[in-house]
């Protein structure tokens, strides 16, 4: 046991922990299903506390923190708004800090540790082209049912040439009514205010984009 604590509350070890840690609990986020590098990162934090807990170097709060940290991101899966899962981020880095308070280089190793996650995130953003699956899981909640009115996500060609009204505010994305049919529709970079005449221009793939129609258009 002492060689445990030894071994992981050794700076250089603690701080590769925490660095471990942080990069693959922010690649998980980008994969839909629960895998290794989830595991692993839960690892590296479990290795993390445990070990500085039984040092008497943190305390069950640091822990309990944490803990409530996983439970928010947990709770954002399933509660659109992305408000509780940054809180979930922020409880996790401050349980974090207060684990780590007692160690100069640890908690520089901790910004460290973040600097890194931020780094794997927009990397697997930008480079890779993914998207995070925890806020994609998001979005889908909330979802647009045909007995609500709202048409199936399709190439609507057919509507090109239409006129309807916006239903909210077009800025540029939001719905208009369409032949009695409630539309998501974007337009070409305009704002567009509630119940303005509109008119379908083009379809690019599911996105139907209008632009405000106006009755002098038709006399030219």
């Amino acid at each position: 046991m002492g060689d445990f604590i030894i071994a992981f509350t050794h700076p250089f070890l603690a701080a590769l922990l925490l660095i471990v840690g942080s990069v693959l609990f922010v690649w998980q986020l980008y994969d839909a299903r629960w895998g290794w590098k989830g595991t692993g990162s839960l690892v590296c934090f479990l290795l993390f506390f445990s070990a500085h807990l039984a040092a008497g170097l943190t305390t069950f709060g640091a822990i309990m923190l944490f803990a409530i940290g996983l439970i928010l991101l947990v709770i954002e899966l399933f509660v659109p708004g992305g408000v509780i899962g940054l809180l979930g981020l922020g409880t996790l880095v401050w349980s974090l800090f207060l684990a780590a308070k007692h160690s100069p280089f640890i908690t520089v190793s901790l910004a460290v540790a973040v600097v890194s996650a931020l780094m794997m995130g927009l990397w697997l953003s930008r480079v890779s082209k993914k998207k995070m699956m925890l806020f994609e899981k998001i979005v889908l909640t909330d979802e647009q049912r045909n007995e609500k009115g709202y048409v199936s996500h399709e190439a609507r060609v057919d509507l090109i040439g239409k006129r309807g009204v916006s239903l909210t505010v077009l800025r540029p994305a939001g719905t208009a009514l369409i032949d009695e049919e409630r539309v998501d529709v974007v337009t070409e970079g305009e704002y567009i205010e509630r119940n303005r005449p509109i008119e379908v221009v083009y379809v690019d793939g599911l996105k139907i984009v209008v632009r405000e129609w106006k009755k002098e258009e038709e006399i030219i």
